[in-house]
């Protein structure tokens, strides 16, 4: 009995690293690599909303993305939800973010980050693509990461 379960237990573990490909099972648990010009392109057709193909292919898998935080609301000095976005508001470059350019992060339970928000983020999530609207039915994000963890970079 157990030459046969260990057969078993062999055969389904040679089945995953095979369907992981050769960079091994590692290489399916890595989140992919996220950047805010794969967020570009969103086309609006009526009441259709047509993402970036390789928003779409990422929409629902875990990601990882660097930005700036725009907190949502601080509570006992940590922040637990904010808006990403590619640069500082503070950057004398142009106008702030279109709604495309932002992504609302939520951080996964027991995560948290000081209220400073002067520092670039790394945030590694799953990522969300589609309208979500407020009560008001106002768009608030065409883009979110969920059960996120985030680090400072610098």
């Amino acid at each position: 009995m157990s030459w046969s379960r260990s057969f078993v237990v062999t055969l389904v573990v040679v089945g995953c690293l095979l369907v992981a490909g050769p960079k091994g099972w590692a290489a399916t648990l890595a989140p992919s690599a996220l950047r805010f010009r794969d967020l570009n392109g969103v086309q609006v057709n009526g009441r259709e909303v047509v993402y970036p193909q390789r928003a779409q292919q990422l929409n629902g898998k875990q990601v990882e993305i660097n930005g700036f935080m725009v907190p949502l609301g601080i509570s006992d000095g940590k922040i637990r939800r904010f808006i990403l976005i590619e640069v500082p508001l503070a950057c004398c470059f142009g106008d702030g973010p279109g709604i495309e350019q932002m992504i609302f992060v939520t951080l996964a339970p027991g995560q948290e980050l000081s209220a400073a928000s002067d520092y670039p983020v790394a945030v590694t999530g799953t990522l969300q693509v589609g309208v979500q609207r407020r009560e008001s039915g106002a768009v608030e994000s065409l883009y979110r990461i969920v059960n996120a963890r985030a680090r400072k970079l610098v």
